[in-house]
């Protein structure tokens, strides 16, 4: 069982009669694990919040959204041959990453919280993904996915992006936090080169960028905050949470209206 019977953590729940019909709009497939080992109650409901805001501005953006689980073990033996018939995949937050596929850590090695399947499920596609030059945003985690699966490296913890409520149910809040983006990017275009303030809730974060991706947005302690692929059409990953309630909806909207119009793009190409 792939909810781990937290409320809420249903594929039903994020999906409407709408986004299963075919009506021209391009399908941008939106990953995120509703199962992760050790998963409590607020990490459900962060994680449920998050997921319908997600799936949400993609419709606003004129795109039909389709939740992938990269927890359940059927979908994970499909391989990537899920990605047929999307024409953009979103990466949404989540769980820490295995540091096994990053690093001389034992893959074989049980960590609290990590799902080294669903990990690898991630890392596959966009692998495949970014192959097949589909569009794609990864979001916190899948910002993280992104520079792993390209060769990168995570720093296992980065204090002072996030506020830890309660240490014992591992419960968090976002902070407010300013991020500086780089002129001339790909992310510069569609947000502006200049300091945004986002809100960031995260532990982890890209270290050593692939050598594939360029860094285009730093906070203030200089660590990397988006990173993108300079030769594909569009792959960006921003570590910040634009879905956030308390996020900034301008930038919400202008973030996934890009991806949405990637993916139109890329739909055009494929008829």
């Amino acid at each position: 069982m792939t909810t781990q019977g937290h409320p809420g953590l249903k594929l039903a729940d994020f999906q409407k009669n709408e986004d299963f019909e075919d009506d021209g709009r391009p399908v941008v497939g939106v990953v995120v694990s509703l199962w992760a080992p050790d998963m409590s109650d607020s990490a459900a409901q962060l994680s449920h919040d998050l997921t319908a805001n997600g799936t949400q501005a993609v419709r606003d953006a004129g795109g039909r959204p389709v939740v992938i689980d990269s927890s359940d073990d059927k979908r994970q033996a499909s391989g990537t041959d899920w990605l047929r018939g999307l024409d953009a995949v979103v990466y949404l937050g989540g769980a820490d990453i295995h540091p096994g596929f990053f690093s001389d850590v034992d893959l074989a090695e049980k960590l609290e919280g990590v799902d080294p399947h669903a990990d690898k499920f991630c890392i596959e596609s966009i692998q495949q993904g970014v192959s097949d030059d589909m569009p794609i945003l990864g979001i916190c985690r899948g910002s993280q996915l992104l520079n792993a699966a390209l060769g990168g490296t995570i720093h296992q913890h980065v204090d002072g992006h996030r506020k830890v409520l309660d240490e014992e149910t591992g419960e968090i809040a976002f902070i407010d936090e300013p991020v500086d983006i780089v002129a001339g990017s790909r992310l510069a275009t569609v947000l502006g080169s200049k300091t945004l303030t986002v809100r960031n809730g995260h532990h982890q974060a890209v270290n050593e960028v692939a050598k594939e991706l360029n860094a285009v947005a730093f906070a203030r302690d200089e660590i990397v905050q988006a990173t993108e692929h300079p030769d594909k059409s569009w792959v960006i990953g921003v570590q910040w949470h634009p879905e956030d309630d308390q996020a900034d909806k301008q930038h919400l909207a202008t973030l996934f209206e890009a991806i949405v119009k990637q993916a139109a793009n890329a739909a055009a190409k494929d008829s």
